[in-house]
């Protein structure tokens, strides 16, 4: 049945209901999210943004629910074999891997640092070795140390102040909004600021 047929209160209903069984059922959800995500769907629902519909309605984070629809297009798109055996209502949901595992496979194909043979072996720990998420990752990650011929050093210091700059993002904006609500003293708020100002200090 295509999702097209459903009609958009029904469509609202099933998607909830999978939701709250997304572990055991992602593959479905993910079908879903990604017809609510594309003909906005969420809209006619009283939501101006999916981030709204699926945080308030479905209690799913929204990088959760990104992973969701991005793992089913990809399968849909990039596998259509597994596609077509996760799409069949007699399948076990057991033999389809995670979709942390899928979206890892996502990115590693579209990562220019990994060679063609690094992907085909990290889809071989997906589908053919059902490794986890975690095992994936770290497999990726091995890959792309290999792969990076910079100096260690280098790659310690791009590291440091990548993490260093994301910080200082983080705390501009915690304060602004600490600021606007009135949420803290002056003076802490100075702290922040402060702070932020002495980690820019050490970007090399």
């Amino acid at each position: 049945m295509e999702l097209t047929d459903i009609q958009t209160g029904t469509l609202r209903e099933k998607t909830l209901e999978v939701a709250k069984r997304h572990k055991a059922s992602w593959f479905e959800l993910g079908q879903y999210l990604y017809t609510i995500y594309k003909d906005k769907h969420y809209k006619t629902w009283g939501y101006l943004e999916f981030e709204t519909y699926v945080g308030k309605e479905l209690h799913l984070k929204h990088t959760t629910a990104v992973k969701l629809l991005k793992s089913y297009y990809f399968l849909e798109k990039e596998e259509p074999k597994v596609f077509e055996e996760a799409s069949n209502a007699d399948s076990s949901s057991q033999l389809l891997p995670s979709y942390e595992s899928v979206n890892l496979l996502r990115l590693a194909k579209s990562n220019k640092k990994l060679k063609p043979e690094d992907v085909h072996q990290i889809r071989k720990s997906v589908f053919d070795q059902g490794k986890e998420a975690r095992e994936v990752k770290g497999q990726v990650r091995k890959m792309l140390s290999e792969r990076d011929d910079r100096d260690p050093q280098e790659v310690r210091e791009t590291r440091r102040n990548s993490t260093i700059r994301r910080l200082v993002v983080t705390l501009r904006h915690a304060g602004e909004e600490l600021e606007a609500g009135k949420l803290l003293p002056a003076f802490l708020l100075k702290q922040i600021d402060e702070l932020a100002i002495k980690l820019e200090d050490q970007l090399e």
